[in-house]
């Protein structure tokens, strides 16, 4: 489900945003390399809770056929930080849990969505499903204002989950399959989507098919690929997988939530 790389080479610290990545090189077993954006666990607010939420959500998305960049394990060797040049960021490399995440870089021509774009006919469905899967996951980052998401033509790619699958800490969480479960979303600018979606005909037959086709050993295995040096994160992985099994059974309801926040 996910590939396990090591960390070889620093290319550039990411200036933006809050858990500042950076932009690396990861070999894989066979020697071959790829280009990676990765996280480190001592730059998330719940260090690796946060960077378990990311595994979970990208090997969600994958299954619900999504497009989000391609997700990794990357080893850090212990004295690799040496070769990071900014002190900054060698530091919270070096006080981050030796196993990172990573996403694979997005090439190709790729803009950051701004709030004058437009939902084409031709991205309205993984439109419409992303913002069900935000809805569903309790996403609260995928803003107007920090959209993690980027287009080129109909094409959408999005990335950054860390802050899913917080809803234990909520007061007054409702879920999202009961009335008002989703009124967060009613708030302008809370969701990069929801003001292009409303009043659209969307055919959600495509999202409830593959949200209801989640079976249990396959969400059981969002659990089995993380690493042990995450094992602090334990309580955090069965909340967030607890959330994706009972949205599963209750899909009917959420979608009828999604819909009445579309209407």
């Amino acid at each position: 489900m996910l590939t396990r790389v090591t960390a070889i080479e620093h290319h550039a610290l990411i200036t933006s945003g809050k858990t500042r990545p950076s932009r690396i090189v990861g070999e894989r077993a066979d020697g071959t390399t790829v280009e990676i954006v990765a996280k480190f666990s001592a730059s998330c607010e719940q260090k690796e809770a946060s960077l378990a939420r990311e595994v979970i959500a990208a090997c969600l998305a994958g299954d619900l056929d999504l497009p989000v960049p391609e997700p990794f394990l990357v080893d850090v060797p212990r004295d690799w930080a040496d070769v990071v040049a900014d002190p900054e960021q060698r530091a919270r490399i070096r006080a981050s849990s030796p196993v990172a995440f990573g996403s694979r870089q997005i090439t190709g021509g790729y803009a950051v969505w701004h709030s004058e774009m437009r939902i084409d006919e031709g991205m309205l469905a993984v439109a419409a499903a992303i913002f069900t899967f935000d809805a569903i996951i309790q996403n609260v980052d995928r803003r107007t204002d920090n959209p993690n998401c980027f287009v080129k033509g109909s094409q959408i790619r999005i990335f950054d989950h860390e802050l899913t699958f917080t809803h234990g800490v909520v007061i007054g969480w409702k879920p999202p399959w009961t009335l008002g479960g989703l009124k967060p979303l009613e708030t302008p600018g809370f969701h990069i989507f929801r003001a292009g979606l409303v009043g659209r005909a969307i055919d959600f037959g495509p999202i409830r098919a593959a949200w209801a086709g989640l079976p249990d050993g396959r969400i059981a295995e969002y659990e089995t690929v993380l690493p042990r040096e995450w094992a602090v994160a334990a309580g955090a992985v069965k909340t967030a997988l607890a959330l994706i099994r009972d949205a599963r059974d209750n899909i009917d309801a959420c979608l009828a939530e999604v819909k009445r926040v579309l209407a």
